[in-house]
């Protein structure tokens, strides 16, 4: 059953979705934010060395979880009629795709329907002028769902470009074993009942478990406050105490609240340091909302985000993204610097190229070990077992290349979509 009561508990289960085609038919136009066709990426990626990076974070997270590709998930899920009929009924609503449209989709098998459905189909295949644009974006799992406590947020993608996301996510959800269980959530079962009703949009990449009581969500450009408002409700009655309302910059840059806070252990976070400066530009503010008589009482926090955590009875050491240099903590936050999975408490993932960020962490003591490095040390001091690695309380920073991945402005937690934590 699908639940979460920490970012930071031991992983148990994850989903991800490994580079392919869908990357591979990205055109120029598709990096021009001016262009119609702009699928939210900032370059062209060279597949085959994304791979080979993509295929370093799985190692590292197969030593400890089981490991779900969404393209196998969905091959399996789309073999079942009643999926398949609400898979290409919902995008041929979504595309303004035609009756014979529905008629060549329907014919694929499921295998064919799953690479269409993720790689695009050329104009013309489907109906004249008519195509399917490929889905870049869904190699950034976390985005498509996030549980809290065992309450499964389904997302639903503020921008056109990733709103077919949410409909392979939701048959996914309704038809696949690891999500028989799971409790979804109301507010975004209404949502999908209702085709998808904007602003009601929210992204994983907003949403952290600090504990089974305290819930994070990032009022970003991705993430409405009205769709905030009615999760923190519903996650209210589902024993949370409080949930904590980060009101983000919106812009590129920051997409998401992970892009500037994550943590690594249960009191230590990596984050983005202008985040805290009073009265600049990259300064978020922060609401509480909780439980009142009358429904959800809003709380003002007069502090920074680390503050205002600390008030909630959260103490965290902060670790500055980019170490003391505001020009470094710039270029490595837009390289994920800020962007960590905890795999463990005080073992996680981030990328190798930033350096500088990756020098903090060893100042708070972490040893910092390329993900071959891990694995060798996994095997040799451990025999394998992750369990004991966890109970030994090393402190980790696994170090994957990520220069191909980043340019989709993406960190591992970015990449993966955990399930099941402790």
């Amino acid at each position: 059953m699908p639940f979460v009561s920490s970012e930071v508990s031991r992983l148990r289960r994850v989903v991800v979705h490994r580079p392919g085609p869908a990357l591979q038919r990205m055109q120029p136009d598709h990096i021009d934010p001016r262009s119609s066709n702009y699928l939210l990426f900032d370059d062209l990626v060279h597949v085959p060395d994304a791979q080979r990076e993509h295929d370093q974070l799985c190692r590292v997270l197969g030593s400890a979880a089981e490991v779900g590709f969404i393209d196998d998930m969905l091959v399996s899920t789309l073999e079942k009629r009643e999926a398949r009929r609400f898979v290409i009924d919902e995008v041929c609503r979504l595309e303004d795709l035609s009756d014979r449209s529905a008629q060549y989709l329907d014919g694929l098998n499921a295998k064919e329907l799953t690479e269409a459905l993720i790689a695009g189909v050329d104009a013309g295949v489907l109906s004249p002028g008519k195509g399917l644009a490929p889905l870049p974006n869904l190699l950034f799992t976390r985005d498509l769902a996030a549980v809290v406590g065992d309450v499964l947020i389904v997302g639903n993608a503020r921008k056109k470009a990733r709103r077919r996301e949410s409909i392979l996510t939701w048959s996914l959800v309704m038809h696949h074993p690891w999500f028989q269980d799971a409790t979804v959530s109301e507010n975004c079962k209404w949502v999908r009942d209702s085709g998808g009703s904007f602003p009601l949009t929210v992204e994983g990449g907003d949403v952290l478990t600090l504990s089974s009581s305290l819930a994070l969500i990032g009022a970003s450009e991705r993430t409405s406050w009205a769709m905030i408002v009615g999760l923190s409700r519903e996650l209210v009655q589902h024993g949370f105490e409080s949930v904590l309302v980060v009101e983000m910059p919106k812009q590129r840059s920051s997409m998401h609240l992970d892009t500037v806070f994550t943590l690594i252990d249960h009191d230590k976070a990596v984050l983005y340091e202008p985040i805290l400066s009073p009265g600049g530009k990259e300064e978020v503010q922060c609401l509480r909302l909780s439980a009142g008589s009358d429904g959800l009482v809003i709380h003002s926090c007069e502090g920074n985000l680390i503050e205002s955590l600390s008030d909630t009875g959260v103490d965290l050491e902060a670790i500055a993204c980019g170490g003391d240099d505001p020009l470094t903590a710039q270029r490595e936050q837009w390289t994920d610097g800020a962007n960590f999975l905890a795999i463990s408490p005080g073992v996680v993932l981030c990328y190798a190229r930033n350096q500088e960020t990756a020098a903090s962490l060893k100042q708070s003591g972490y040893q910092i070990l390329s993900a071959n490095d891990f694995l060798q040390v996994l095997e040799q001091d451990f025999g394998g077992n992750y369990d004991s690695l966890a109970e030994s309380g090393q402190k980790i920073a696994i170090q994957i290349i990520g220069s191909e991945l980043s340019r989709g402005r993406g960190g591992p937690r970015c990449l993966t979509m955990p399930l099941e934590r402790d």
